[in-house]
């Protein structure tokens, strides 16, 4: 059995993959409670530690320092150039985020189809696959709460409060024109993208949404479209198995 470990600014997400090829979330935990969680599960049969990460450099040798005091071999997976049928647009490859690139080589083993990913977080990434495999660039913007946090803190007489309602349309107040509007700036760069995607790829592509703040698209728009979710953790079985 192999441990997954895709670990990011503050939070790290562990999953085991059986010998079978099946993988398991055991759970998304704060990256400070990283050892106490990895402890426990190291006296279960681990062979082998296979991990991802787009945090703290302090994150990754702690992953290190734990599978050496374990005697449990560790693979971090990094960005490359290409691999799994996934060519990387970026000239200087290694600088596309781990996270983008195991998402693209996870989307591109299942569907092999045009396909566009849009994963929001803490940022919004948007990247364009064509069928071939070819990554074809993308866009990195702030997601919701950024952009929110961007102009609470930047302003004296903008305010919000509670959380946003399902609709998206203009508002009559501050609070709900504060938070409708940061929500509309997310689907209207999706939409454009969207449109420069299709442009591209000459034809209709697959589009997933993935990330927790998914949720702050509208309901009826976003239910056109696949969602997912564990993308970066599929990404890292693939390693683990075949590498």
């Amino acid at each position: 059995m192999q441990l997954l470990i895709e670990a990011g600014n503050t939070y790290v997400k562990v999953a085991q993959l059986f010998d079978n090829g099946d993988f398991e979330l055991l759970g998304r935990y704060p990256s400070r409670k990283l050892e106490m969680v990895l402890e426990p599960l190291l006296d279960k049969g681990i062979n082998r530690i296979v991990f991802a990460s787009v945090g703290p450099v302090e994150v990754d040798n702690s992953i290190q320092r734990i599978a050496q005091l374990a005697n449990i071999p560790v693979m971090q997976v990094k960005t490359l150039r290409k691999d799994f049928g996934v060519k990387n647009a970026y000239a200087e490859y290694q600088y596309l985020g781990v996270d983008r690139w195991l998402t693209l080589v996870a989307i591109h083993q299942e569907f092999k189809v045009p396909t566009v990913i849009i994963d929001i977080g803490t940022a919004l990434t948007f990247d364009v696959l064509s069928e071939d495999g070819k990554h074809l660039g993308g866009w990195i913007a702030p997601g919701y709460q950024l952009m929110m946090k961007s102009v609470l803190e930047n302003t004296t007489k903008v305010f919000s409060d509670h959380e946003h309602g399902d609709e998206l349309i203009f508002a009559d107040n501050t609070a709900d024109g504060l938070k409708n509007g940061c929500r509309a700036a997310l689907v209207g760069l999706i939409e454009y993208g969207l449109g420069q995607a299709r442009e591209k790829l000459k034809a209709e592509p697959e589009v997933i949404l993935c990330g927790g703040g998914v949720r702050h698209l509208p309901v009826s728009w976003a239910k056109a479209y696949r969602r997912r979710s564990d993308l970066v953790l599929e990404g890292l079985a693939l390693y683990a198995k075949c590498r």
